[in-house]
């Protein structure tokens, strides 16, 4: 961790272009404006826009003009991926997917690995036919954890799809099973999401680290999973109003409460399979009865599963959620280069009429534009 206590001027990005596949680093970019953004078991996107006359150096195109650069980038939509770094921390990579070329320059429009995963499916590719019974995907006797790193596993195993890497530990083994059927052709992202949404789910993100060697440097992905979260709520750090906390905001969004939520999965009529939960908490202190249904399962037809969907559902929106979110400044302790996706902040506020002393939250996204960076965290419930 850093040793700073403030910086003395404000952070000043380099942009890399590196090969997604290997994540070796090929150019670096001028650019006029940058914006990023990232949300925990969600990713993120980014836009750079570069001039024509744009500076690029390091290895493959070091002698090229930087117009003959900004058109081989934008030729390579997947094939090649961006990365904005400071210093020595990469704050936020990921795949090219849309360039905008003009007369003036490029405006680069990129993804995290969440975007390239919903573009890959969990079966057996060597089955090809997804309706094969071959093409199931199963785990069984594991964590959660070793489910989501075994979904990652399986989704960078064969040619074509390796990615660069990097499995930070974890528990893989337990008593949890999941089984994935190639006719369910499901995204890799949305099975590692709904995994995240049970109880107990495990948080999951792609963080992006840069390696430097002798022979040159590389952008790699370190695969953190929660056990269940990222994350530790006994060590936060500290954001203090005046100094690094600019602003802070609340939202109370009481729109999907509910006290009774239902699963629907697959089946028809009196066949079809329901998860269902509920709770009588607010019912019982004056509240009236809502109902609600989460219908993101459809093709599941394993109850207890649905039931955990609806558990899940029903412990986040039985009561109202206070959605916060802070401003802060990322040239003051705690920069950029110290806090991660997940990590526990405490909020030091004078003179809030709303809230009485520190707010102690998780970081659950983030986003980046016209120098100042805005935490999304945490909601509290609110009290009855």
């Amino acid at each position: 961790m850093a040793n700073y206590q403030q910086r003395n001027t404000t952070p000043r990005f380099e942009v890399l272009v590196f090969h997604t596949r290997t994540g070796n680093v090929l150019a670096e970019l001028d650019y006029s404006t940058l914006s990023f953004d990232e949300q925990l078991n969600a990713g993120g996107t980014a836009t750079i826009t570069c001039p024509l006359d744009a500076a690029t150096g390091r290895d493959t195109w070091d002698d090229r003009s930087p117009a003959y650069v900004l058109r081989g980038i934008i030729s390579g939509p997947w094939r090649f991926s961006l990365a904005i770094v400071w210093g020595n921390t990469v704050a936020w990579a990921g795949p090219l997917v849309s360039p905008v070329p003009a007369i003036s320059g490029v405006e680069l429009k990129c993804s995290t690995l969440w975007a390239l995963f919903g573009l890959r499916r969990l079966m057996t590719y060597a089955a090809v036919d997804p309706a094969s019974p071959s093409a199931t995907v199963s785990f069984t006797g594991r964590s959660l954890a070793g489910i989501a790193q075994g979904i990652v596993e399986h989704a960078t195993a064969e040619y074509g799809r390796e990615l660069p890497l990097d499995y930070l530990p974890v528990t893989v083994d337990g008593e949890h099973e999941r089984t994935y059927h190639g006719y369910d052709y499901k995204p890799v992202d949305e099975a590692l999401r709904q995994l995240s949404e049970v109880i107990d789910g495990p948080d999951i993100d792609f963080r992006p680290v840069l390696v430097r060697t002798a022979t040159g440097e590389q952008i790699r992905w370190q695969v953190r999973i929660g056990q269940p979260e990222l994350g530790d709520p006994a060590a936060p750090l500290i954001w203090d109003q005046g100094a690094g906390l600019v602003d802070m905001a609340f939202d109370i969004d009481g729109s999907r409460m509910c006290s009774y939520v239902a699963v629907p999965g697959d089946g028809q009529e009196n066949a079809k399979t329901f998860g269902t939960a509920y709770s009588n908490e607010l019912v019982d202190a004056g509240w009236p009865a809502l109902e609600d249904a989460n219908s993101d399962h459809s093709s599941s037809t394993n109850k207890a599963e649905l039931d955990a969907y609806a558990a899940a559902y029903l412990a986040a929106y039985k009561r109202p959620v206070v959605a916060r979110s802070a401003t802060i400044d990322p040239a003051v302790y705690p920069g950029i280069d110290v806090w991660r996706l997940g990590d526990w902040g405490e909020f030091l506020l004078a003179d809030n009429p709303f809230v009485d002393g520190p707010q102690r939250a998780r970081i659950t996204g983030s986003s980046y534009s016209d120098g100042r960076i805005k935490l999304e965290l945490t909601g509290t419930l609110a009290e009855v």
